[in-house]
């Protein structure tokens, strides 16, 4: 038979090493795709929230000149809080929409969206399950977003000129591709042919290796080693290819798209924390000269120049009353003895003739009574 099929002086080996190099070339190729389509992953994730995020940044910074009008400070508060729900709503709806998880009953976690008015609830619920609309619901919200921001600046909320705020309509179109291009992963497979021929190459290889093994190797435990070890890796390094060409779901190996909408709600909540509104500028000590800026230049982190004893920073539109402490009752002191005071100089020397004439008395006395010696002569001064 091999003689008439024209292979009589070519050797089992050289098959099955031309079925292994074809193999290990498919599989090569596959796997670069897959590691490229899950890198290309991870990056657009980072990207869409980045851009968001600077959108949401940039509005909330540019509606602080409306904070210093007493009237305007409901208004801004409500438009922040509105645009931090929003901007939450549409970072879990675009992850539920390329892990194919819109049809679940509970998707990512977001923030307090039950507090939006009820005709947005009402029109975000339509235009998902109302067939005759069957929107999309991230564009929806895009739409929603670039509506409530031209609104507020003609009301004066977002104080800032229009060449600047077009800014914003920019970085959230942004963020859209962003989406779109994750959407691409998800909708465009790896071929199908190569994924054909490659699970038929599998089978060919898993039935050819243990035959050649047997007839190359004289013992049976080594034809079984040097037969299960290339078979396990062309098998696994397909099974790892597969798992890496869809990077969005809920897989153990796919990328964590829950710490992802985390990580958005915990920025989305440090926009309206009540220190969104600081200004920073430099301490009345900070030296101004070249010289000693760049003399500062220092590693310590900024908690090490934090000064413990300082005033922490308030919020201008939050007025805080400071706390009234019980004062304790003061010592009574007890009165001190005021001598009258001379009013010339012949009083003073008066005074001390009068002071020495007592002392001499007091030690005539004294020295009588002990015997000691004989003051007789003393006279007094």
């Amino acid at each position: 038979i091999r003689d008439q099929a024209g292979t009589g002086t070519v050797k089992a080996t050289q098959l099955w090493g031309a079925l292994s190099a074809t193999l290990v070339f498919l599989l090569g190729f596959r796997s670069n795709k897959a590691y490229q389509r899950f890198w290309d992953g991870t990056t657009l994730l980072h990207q869409m929230w980045g851009e968001w995020f600077d959108a949401a940044s940039c509005l909330v910074a540019f509606s602080s000149l409306a904070m210093r009008e007493a009237g305007k400070i409901h208004a801004v508060n409500d438009f922040r809080h509105t645009l931090v729900r929003l901007f939450s709503l549409i970072h879990a709806s675009a992850l539920d929409e390329i892990s194919h998880a819109e049809n679940a009953e509970e998707g990512y976690p977001t923030l307090d969206i039950g507090n939006l008015d009820q005709s947005s609830l009402a029109y975000l619920k339509m235009c998902k399950f109302d067939q005759e609309l069957n929107f999309n619901r991230v564009e929806v919200i895009v739409h929603m977003l670039q509506t409530l921001v031209v609104h507020h600046q003609d009301s004066g909320v977002l104080k800032i000129p229009p060449p600047i705020l077009s800014r914003v309509f920019q970085t959230l179109s942004r963020g859209q591709v962003n989406l779109a291009n994750c959407k691409k992963i998800t909708s465009t497979l790896f071929p199908f042919p190569y994924a054909q021929m490659i699970a038929v190459l599998l089978v060919c290889y898993m039935i050819m290796t243990p035959v050649v093994m047997g007839c190359l190797c004289e013992k049976a435990h080594w034809a079984f080693i040097f037969t299960l070890l290339p078979v396990f890796g062309t098998c696994s390094l397909n099974y790892i290819s597969r798992e890496l060409e869809m990077p969005f779901g809920q897989d153990y190996n796919d990328l964590p798209l829950l710490e992802f909408q985390e990580h958005m709600n915990k920025s989305m909540l440090m926009l309206i924390h009540k220190e969104v509104d600081h200004v920073p500028h430099t301490s009345e000590k900070c030296p101004h000269d070249f010289d000693d800026c760049k003399r500062g230049i220092s590693t310590k982190r900024p908690r090490h120049f934090l000064d413990p004893q300082g005033d922490k920073p308030v919020p201008k539109q939050v007025a805080q009353e400071p706390k009234q402490v019980p004062k304790l009752p003061e010592p009574v002191k007890a009165p001190e003895p005021q001598l009258p005071a001379p009013s010339s100089l012949e009083q003073k020397i008066a005074s001390l003739e009068s002071a020495i004439h007592n002392i001499t008395q007091v030690l005539v006395e004294c020295a009588d009574r002990l015997g000691t010696c004989t003051c007789a002569n003393v006279r007094p001064i």
